[in-house]
This record gives structure tokens, C-alpha cells and sequence, in this order.
């Protein structure tokens, strides 16, 4: 491609120094930091210190501070913001802004790896390899930010249907993860490549906990949101001022924080799914503390108490029980709730004991249990719709039973000792909002930014 020794170096002194490797490094450690204006003045005084000089060095130079103007706008989620794009307009997307970027490291990849590097000296030789995996590194960064896109993009649509998909939201994670990780990393584009980890990492550990709660599983829940809130962590301690940067799950830091939206709305991720985690394990949490402490602790999670929610409805309209039911049934290592150890053989549970109650309020109606398996497995096809709640009445034992779907193998189940018309609105809105909200629908929907 470059068949001259100086067409491609410009100059004989143009050879990747410590100084210029220096600079790639705070380069991308400012855009890890979201300093996005230092990091293109960076680029503008190196620009100005080398006037004239032109090789592969100039050409990275070049299309540096694109990566500057995607990042920003990829951590304020700007790829979900809509664009007014008419006929014949220019596609000004920032997936069109991080592929025109793409495009460009690709071809100072290709420049650097067809030239000649026989007939240049060492040193510059070692340039042009290294120039090369720069490029090549920033365009698997690149790529996985495109396909990052897609899948946020995936994330909000799905909130607005029905059920979340997990597992496919997972698998589509980890093989963004897998597919663009660098063979051999440069260490002066590390910044930005710890700062994706980070990123695929935490969304890793956060649909995995989501998975594991929908299977009852508290050790393995309770692992991956501490993961998660790790990961966040050491994502918040690299951004710039992080002093006057406080994390907190209140609505009020929500509001007034400068943290970019993108680490705000993980933020509000991971309080769903712990809000979510209190309740389907509150009987177990309620064991390690007090009665008031666990309501104190509920409490802070504010909009996401959802105990605190059925104790006021129960309350309220006089329930004889409001509770969550897990259908083990057709599991074949499911043991019952709680530690199982590995080595020690437990019975497997059988009948009414694969429908065991997760949680309840004000008392655990066992004698109503029958009646509760019964219509779980008479109407399973209904609940499975997810967007229905069931009502059932028993004319013999004068009973009501709400019911509906919050995961595929949890069920929200309402009790009444008295007949309840199907068109008390105050009832089926409870059952139906209180399962959506479950199903943390709503934290996905709200991905896209208010514009």
C-alpha cells in the first residue's frame, strides 16, 4: 500500500516513543474518565507539537477524538435518543458515528500491515506493529460498542412486552465479551478496555442474578448482585471527582447526580433486582435481623418495598394471605428451600411440597395450599400468558383466589375468605401491576432517556 519508506514515515524521526505511548495512554484513560474535552485537547496539542508530519502516527491522531464524541454520547445512552432522519438525509446515528470510526482504525490497520516493512529501519518497524494492534484493539472496541447498542436497544423493546428474556439478554453479553477481548492487549488502551469489562461484566452478573432468582436460589442470587455492586464499585472510582460523586439508591441522587445515564440506569438495575431479591428471600433475610431492622432496610429501598406494598393491601381489603408460590414442579434437583449440601442425599419434595410458599403475609395459609396447587396447574396455560390475572372461586369453600405469573415458575397469589366480583378493580390492578413490576419490565422500558 505504501510502497516508499517516506511516504509512510513522513519523517525519519516519527517512530512510537515513550512519549507517544504516554500520550495513548492518558488519551484514553481521560475518555475512560468521561474527560472528554482533555482528552481532545490532548489530541489537538500533539496535533500542533507534530505539525507537518503526516505516517501512520498522523493518521491515528487523526481519528482519535471520534472515540471522544461516541463515548460521550454513548454514556448519556444518545443511541436511543430518536433521530430525525429523512430521505437522502445522512444517517447521523451514533451506531453510523462508531462505525464511520471503525472504518477509519481499519484502514490505518491495513496501512500499517501491507507496508514494507523490510526496507524500514527497526525502530520504526516496531512503530508500525504497534500502531497495528492499536487499531486492531480499538476496532474490536468499537464493534463491541455497536453491539452493545443492539442489545440496550433489544433491552427496551423487551420491556415494553410481556417477559423479560434472560437468557437470550445473557447470552448475547458474553458473547460480545468473548468475541471482541483483544488476543494481546495494549497496555496504553487498557483505560477504555477495563472500563467495557467492567461494563459487559456488570450486566453479566445482573442477568445471571435475575436468572437465579426465577429458579428460588439464594446463595447464588445473593453472590451475583455482590458481584454486581463490585463491579459498579470499581467502575464509579475510575470516573473523574468521584468525591462529589456519591452512589446511593435514592430517587433524589437519581436526579441531581452527574454520573452519566448510562451508570444511573444501571444504578436503577440493580436496586430493582435487589428490591426484587428482598422480597422473594424475605423470609430468609428476616431470620438475620430483627422485625424492625428489616423494615427499616426494606424501607430505603423506597418506590421498591414490596413487602411494605402487600402488608398495606392485605391490610387494607382484609386478604386472608397475600403470597408468593414457587412451582418446583418437573425440577429434578430441587430439594426444598434453603443450604442443601452437595455430598448429603435429600429427599426429592413430592405433591403439595413442590409448591412451596416463598413468602407470605400476614401467616403462611397452609390449609389453602390444595386449592392454590389445583388452580396453578389447571390454568397453567393461562398464567404462562403473563399478562392475565386468574380468578378462581371455590362455591364450596366460599373462597377467592387471585392469582398471576411474576416469573415463569413464581406465582402471586391472593386470598380471600369471601366471594370477590372479577370487576374489583382495586384487586386485579394490585395482582397485575405488582407481578409487572416483578418482572422489572419497567427498568427496561425506562432505558430510553426522556428527550
Amino acid at each position: 500500500m505504501f510502497g516508499d519508506c517516506n511516504e509512510i514515515s513522513g519523517n525519519s524521526q516519527d517512530t512510537m516513543t515513550d512519549h507517544e505511548e504516554s500520550f495513548l495512554k492518558d488519551f484514553f484513560t481521560h475518555v475512560a474518565n468521561l474527560g472528554f474535552d482533555k482528552a481532545k485537547e490532548l489530541v489537538e496539542h500533539e496535533r500542533e507539537s507534530r505539525l507537518g508530519q503526516s505516517g501512520p502516527w498522523g493518521m491515528l491522531l487523526t481519528h482519535l477524538p471520534q472515540i471522544a464524541v461516541a463515548e460521550r454520547s454513548y454514556g448519556e445512552l444518545g443511541f436511543l435518543i430518536t433521530k430525525n432522519k429523512g430521505f437522502l438525509r445522512k444517517d447521523n446515528s451514533l451506531k453510523s458515528v462508531y462505525d464511520s470510526a471503525r472504518s477509519d482504525f481499519r484502514r490505518v490497520e491495513e496501512a500499517t500491515r501491507h507496508s514494507n516493512s523490510d526496507r524500514l529501519p527497526p525502530a520504526f518497524s516496531n512503530e508500525l506493529r504497534t500502531i497495528n494492534s492499536v487499531a486492531n484493539e480499538l476496532c474490536l472496541f468499537l464493534t463491541a460498542r455497536i453491539e452493545l447498542i443492539d442489545l440496550y436497544e433489544k433491552m427496551h423493546l423487551m420491556g415494553m412486552g410481556k417477559q423479560m428474556k434472560y437468557e437470550e439478554l445473557l447470552a448475547q453479553v458474553e458473547d460480545i465479551m468473548d468475541r471482541n477481548a483483544p488476543s494481546v492487549p495494549q497496555m496504553c488502551v487498557t483505560p477504555i478496555g477495563n472500563m467495557l469489562s467492567l461494563e459487559c461484566e456488570l450486566l453479566i452478573h445482573l442477568l445471571k442474578s435475575q436468572l437465579e432468582m426465577q429458579m428460588w436460589k439464594f446463595l447464588p442470587s445473593l453472590m451475583l448482585l455482590h458481584l454486581a455492586h463490585t463491579r459498579l464499585a470499581a467502575w464509579e472510582s475510575k470516573l473523574q471527582n468521584r468525591e462529589s460523586w456519591k452512589l446511593g439508591f435514592g430517587a433524589t441522587f437519581l436526579k441531581t447526580s452527574q454520573l452519566p445515564a448510562l451508570l444511573q440506569w444501571l444504578l436503577k438495575l440493580k436496586t430493582a433486582f435487589l428490591a426484587k431479591f428482598s422480597l422473594y428471600f424475605h423470609t430468609t433475610l428476616a431470620q438475620q435481623t430483627s422485625a424492625q431492622e428489616m423494615k427499616v432496610l426494606c424501607s430505603k429501598l423506597q418506590t421498591y418495598d414490596y413487602f411494605h406494598k402487600i402488608q398495606n393491601f392485605q391490610r387494607r381489603y382484609d386478604a386472608t394471605a397475600v403470597m408468593l408460590v414457587f412451582d418446583a414442579h418437573g425440577l429434578e434437583d430441587f430439594k426444598g428451600p434453603g443450604y442443601h449440601h452437595p455430598d448429603r442425599p435429600a429427599e426429592t419434595p413430592q405433591d403439595l411440597e413442590c409448591y412451596p410458599i416463598v413468602v407470605s403475609c400476614p401467616i403462611k395459609p397452609l390449609n389453602h395450599m390444595p386449592n392454590v396447587v389445583q388452580i396453578i396447574t389447571e390454568r397453567a396455560s393461562e398464567l404462562a400468558a403473563m399478562d392475565k390475572v386468574v380468578y378462581y372461586f371455590s362455591p364450596r369453600d366460599q373462597r377467592t383466589y387471585v392469582m398471576a405469573c411474576t416469573d415463569p415458575r413464581m406465582m402471586l397469589v391472593v386470598v380471600f375468605d369471601s366471594k370477590k366480583d372479577e370487576k374489583e378493580s382495586h384487586i386485579r390492578n394490585f395482582v397485575f401491576d405488582l407481578a409487572l413490576q416483578l418482572r422489572c419490565n419497567k427498568v427496561f422500558s425506562d432505558l430510553k432517556p426522556n428527550t
